[in-house]
């Protein structure tokens, strides 16, 4: 389920009513947006709006790069050089730049064996081969990194991760794993292309992987997952500036990598002044709002409640069959996520499934769809037919 499937509407299987929608994974809903969008377009009324947005961002106003390195600091540690920070329409868009320039046609792109769905038809679009390694509870397991290393040489030429929060298992790497990884990734010469649009969410967590190998890394955090889901906004930090600029200048006449000025005005702003701040506290205080009722409809699953991501990755019931139970739910008027759209070469997703707790605008749907998925876990067993 890559991001397009998952901005579509998924329709009830029994009738034309439109299911709870536990399939797609963006923030929940905060207050403070509305209000900070009503008052920022005021306050872009009066500064002349239209010239602010007449031409190009390409890869982002001098405002734009300075603003971006301030937010970054907060995972960076320290504000990067805003010589070496680009402004994307999305992860997904620099993503696309960085796997065309650097894995190539007839590469091979390493990641996890679970992994963000996008990055599937990605490869594809690009005739880029992935290829899984293992993971455990923290990540990436370093030993599985260098076999695959080993045995495809110089054809991996590349590691997507996400170290903190994964999507879909939330594990996060510990500092120690991610020294590990690094030194792999320096002894056979791999990029890595840093997916942390999850990593700003917690209030602690350890520093971004491409901080221990900061001359091959790639590091991508967006607004949408963290903010608004309509902030389609990332930001990038190359090794240098020099090669940031030859990696994406390239592409302005022949992708859609850059982000709209409206929204790249819009996203300034917000950072700028404060409000993205503000924005980010209430998505977690929502988040942990919605994590303990789900700790509490569904306790068998054993998820923590104190935890800032939205998205809950679950063992499939001993009696069920994945397509049988995503079916099934839809069936009870719930769509979810099912385990395999995120598996590569593997069959790792078989006998999970994901909830994103994000998507309903208010509790009481939330409450009415883990519910309904509650029932279906704990049907009877004659009950639960197409097992």
């Amino acid at each position: 389920m890559n991001e397009l499937s998952e901005a579509g509407q998924v329709q009830h299987a029994s009738s034309n009513a439109t299911p709870i929608d536990f399939s797609r994974n963006f923030p929940p809903p905060s207050p403070v947006v509305q209000r900070a969008l009503t008052e920022t377009f005021a306050d872009l009324g009066r500064l002349n709006i239209a010239d602010a947005i007449r031409f190009p961002r390409f890869m982002g106003t001098v405002i734009d790069r300075e603003v971006g390195a301030m937010w970054l600091s907060q995972r960076l540690g320290q504000k990067p050089s805003a010589e070496r920070v680009l402004l994307t329409n999305g992860s997904q868009s620099a993503f696309a730049m960085l796997m065309a320039r650097f894995v190539k046609p007839g590469g091979i792109l390493l990641t996890e064996e679970l992994t963000y769905p996008a990055i599937k038809p990605l490869s594809s679009l690009f005739a880029i081969e992935l290829r899984a390694v293992s993971i455990d509870r923290e990540g990436i397991d370093p030993a599985s990194l260098e076999d695959a290393c080993v045995e495809l040489g110089d054809k991996a030429r590349a590691l997507y991760c996400m170290p903190t929060l994964h999507n879909p298992t939330s594990a996060t790497m510990s500092e120690a794993r991610r020294r590990d990884i690094a030194r792999v990734a320096r002894q056979y010469n791999l990029w890595l292309f840093e997916d942390d649009i999850y990593g700003i969410l917690p209030e602690q967590a350890p520093p971004p992987l491409s901080l221990y190998a900061p001359e091959r890394s790639w590091y991508i955090l967006g607004l949408s997952k963290s903010l608004a889901a309509q902030l389609r906004v990332a930001y990038v930090v190359g090794p240098n500036s020099d090669i940031s600029h030859d990696v994406f200048w390239p592409g302005v006449r022949t992708t859609n990598w850059m982000v709209a000025p409206l929204v790249a005005e819009v996203a300034s702003n917000w950072l700028a002044n404060g409000i993205g701040s503000e924005i980010l506290q209430s998505v977690r205080a929502e988040t942990l709002r919605r994590r303990a009722l789900a700790a509490s409809i569904l306790p068998r699953t054993h998820q923590c409640p104190n935890e800032f991501n939205y998205h809950l990755w679950i063992d499939l019931p001993d009696a069920w069959q994945l397509d049988a139970f995503v079916k099934a739910t839809l069936d009870a008027g719930v769509a979810v996520g099912s385990g395999a759209s995120f598996a590569v070469n593997n069959q790792q997703g078989d006998r999970k499934f994901r909830i994103g707790l994000g998507v309903p605008p208010d509790q009481d749907e939330l409450v009415r769809g883990l519910r309904a998925v509650a029932s279906i876990i704990d049907a009877p067993a004659d009950r639960k037919s197409n097992r």
